[in-house]
């Protein structure tokens, strides 16, 4: 594992702190704890083991806040906690409070599973419009985040309230007109685990289909199909939608992808006999150590935004999601990815397999394909100095076609 700098580590753990208080607006019950962070104030958590993220606890909420909804359009299928949509009472937990305005969406899965989703709406005088993702015009993109941790540290991370650093995807592709969305995954932040308590491909990558359809469902009447951008592990769920789901979309992106076609996961049990069934889906708490490991290059973050990644992380992704089904992922093929597609990595991420990148660009099946280095950085360049040149290239990307 890479160690993180030691100042760096020591500056996140003295920015939490707990301190016993009231869940927020829409948090969770008893247990809750709150989190103070230097740059953005405090943070309301509820426990993984809480009621919160009990499958049957959050059926209940959501079974007596509305009648289930109709069967006539799957991108109709939602709940929201946002001031923006309105409508039903939302269901899943507020873990950190409003920060400065995020938007908070509910998607049911085809399942009944709710999931989180984040947006933001421009901020006055960015070009991005008025209002908030509904804005007529705003093409529409969903985010993946990873292994590891939800959308709200990696594409909303903030070190000013009004982030006026920009490290915040999500406020970035808003002010420049994106109706940007990024998606918890089971397990992960505000989305909590299902019955079975594992995050596995193929699940994920229908709940992408489920979050896809309900973005495509606000934006239709526009005409333009979603683009999907993943990051690390996510880039793996993004292609997996992709080649199952490909026409849906009308752009990918492959943020850090972790994909080497060299790569065989093994299956984690036997299809029969007595070791067949999955046991327990474990609960391992995550560390501050682990939540700055991935900033290896010095200079590229300071460290009040590290801690501030750190503080978000640790109150949103107390406990370890658990992966499984792994093996899922081997039916990832570039060749199979018939949509256009951008490769992104940083140039010292090391995470990633550069003969991998090549075979992954080289094997795309689609010519409308582009490849953009991020010259120093490592993995996650989307939130280091170099941001701008990751935004310009996801955007450019996009906006290919547009009349000049």
């Amino acid at each position: 594992a890479l160690l993180p700098n030691r100042r760096i580590l020591c500056a996140a753990a003295a920015a939490i702190t707990r301190s016993p208080a009231a869940a927020a607006s829409g948090g969770g019950g008893g247990g809750a704890r709150q989190f103070r962070s230097r740059a953005v104030g405090s943070f309301v958590v509820s426990p993984r083991g809480d009621a919160g993220h009990s499958s049957s606890s959050w059926r209940k909420r959501r079974a007596a806040a509305a009648a289930p909804p109709g069967p006539s359009s799957r991108a109709s299928r939602h709940l929201s906690s946002s001031s923006e949509d309105g409508g039903r009472r939302p269901s899943l937990l507020n873990r950190t409070g409003e920060r400065d305005g995020l938007n908070r969406h509910e998607v049911v899965a085809d399942d009944g599973h709710p999931l989180r989703l984040y947006s933001r709406s421009p901020r006055p005088g960015s070009g991005g419009g008025s209002g908030g993702p509904l804005d007529g015009g705003k093409r529409p993109i969903l985010l993946l985040h990873g292994r590891t941790w939800s959308s709200q540290p990696v594409f909303d991370l903030r070190a000013s309230p009004d982030d006026g650093e920009g490290m915040s995807t999500l406020q970035t592709l808003s002010d420049l007109g994106y109706a940007a969305y990024a998606l918890d995954l089971r397990g992960f932040g505000e989305t909590p685990r299902d019955g079975g308590g594992y995050t596995t491909p193929v699940r994920c990558a229908e709940d992408v289909r489920c979050a896809v359809d309900w973005l495509a469902g606000r934006h239709g009447d526009q005409g333009r199909r979603p683009a999907l951008l993943g990051w690390s592990q996510g880039a793996l769920v993004a292609q997996l939608y992709a080649q199952r789901h490909g026409p849906a979309l009308s752009d990918l992106v492959l943020f850090g992808s972790i994909y080497d076609p060299k790569v065989v996961y093994p299956r984690e049990r036997p299809l029969f006999g007595p070791d067949a069934a999955p046991a327990p889906a474990p609960e391992v708490a995550n560390t501050v150590a682990a939540s700055l490991e991935d900033f290896t290059i010095p200079g590229t973050i300071n460290e009040a935004a590290a801690a501030e990644f750190s503080s978000i992380a640790m109150a949103v992704d107390p406990i370890k999601a658990a992966w499984g089904e792994l093996h899922e992922f081997n039916e990832c093929n570039a060749a199979r990815v018939q949509v256009p597609t951008l490769v992104v990595v940083g140039a010292q991420d090391p995470y990633v397999s550069w003969d991998a990148q090549r075979d992954l660009f080289d094997g795309l099946g689609t010519e409308d394909r582009a490849m953009a280095i991020i010259p120093g950085c490592d993995h996650p360049a989307h939130i280091l100095e170099a941001r701008g040149a990751f935004v310009r290239n996801v955007v450019g990307f996009l906006s290919r076609h547009d009349e000049l």
